[in-house]
């Protein structure tokens, strides 16, 4: 699609995708529903052996703003995001997980809130656990220190394919927390992550949904990223990401663990987390 076509700018929507057939389509057509008009979607098979590039033959050949890349043997989805941006043609881009949904302004509003000085924009998340499903409110400036206590921005976010380019695009090192690694970096080179004060994007929480990555280790990814960052981190970051990489490693934490390691404007959140969840 030629964005010269249009007074809006192009935005490319990109997907990894690898044995998702099932329900690859519900996200695509999420896209496909956009109110925004300008739209490209970018799909990187990972070398799926279902029926995914069956399904994305048929909806290639009906839908002419949908490129199909297809990996011979699967890279991962870091590697697979990073092809898909390579090849995305627009000036923007939003990135959405094959097993995820957008809701129909999603793009629309999140290019409303885009400004200069701010790297990203997000949205709050509806999170959808199967029998229950709560939505992610996130603070309206996410800035580059709020991150580095923990992921607060998600899984996806608007950008500038510029900036990608810049820093490299994801991390395939990583085995786990490269979105986390990747929105430390835009935010530390081009500014705090803005959030659309609405609910844009339906994230399935299910226990399958890492199956695209090539390693089941997200533990390893998290301390990983830990280290690559740690020498921006002050005191209490670094107290506070080590008590959550203990977390993520299935070790038991108590009451005063809890208290002696999580910063005071946290604690709410982390009682509501030993709590409910």
């Amino acid at each position: 699609m030629n964005s010269e076509n249009h007074s809006k700018p192009l935005v490319s929507a990109v997907i990894p995708t690898h044995n998702r057939a099932e329900i690859l389509e519900r996200a695509i057509q999420s896209v496909l529903d956009q109110t925004w008009e300008n739209i490209e979607i970018v799909i990187v098979d990972d070398a799926s052996e279902d029926e995914t590039p069956q399904l994305l033959e048929s909806l290639s050949d009906k839908h002419k703003n949908l490129k199909v890349i297809q990996n011979s043997t699967s890279k991962g989805a870091s590697a697979s995001r990073n092809i898909a941006i390579k090849n995305a043609e627009g000036e923007y881009i939003a990135g959405l997980d094959d097993d995820d949904i957008w809701r129909p302004n999603r793009i629309e509003l999140l290019m409303e809130e885009f400004q200069e000085g701010y790297s990203a924009v997000t949205s709050n998340d509806r999170m959808d656990f199967g029998e229950k499903e709560i939505v992610w409110k996130k603070k309206p400036i996410i800035t580059l220190h709020d991150l580095l206590f923990y992921n607060q921005v998600g899984n996806q976010v608007l950008t500038k394919k510029e900036y990608l380019q810049k820093i490299g695009g994801y991390d395939e090192s990583l085995q786990s927390a490269q979105d986390y690694d990747l929105w430390i970096r835009l935010a530390h080179d081009f500014g705090p992550i803005k959030t659309a004060p609405h609910t844009l994007q339906v994230v399935n929480m299910n226990e399958d949904r890492e199956s695209i990555t090539t390693s089941d280790s997200k533990t390893d990814g998290y301390i990983a990223c830990f280290q690559k960052h740690r020498d921006k981190m002050n005191s209490e970051q670094i107290k506070y990401q080590k008590y959550r990489i203990k977390i993520t490693e299935g070790k038991h934490t108590g009451w005063l663990e809890l208290f002696k390691a999580t910063p005071r404007h946290l604690l709410i959140k982390e009682i509501t987390r030993k709590l409910f969840l």
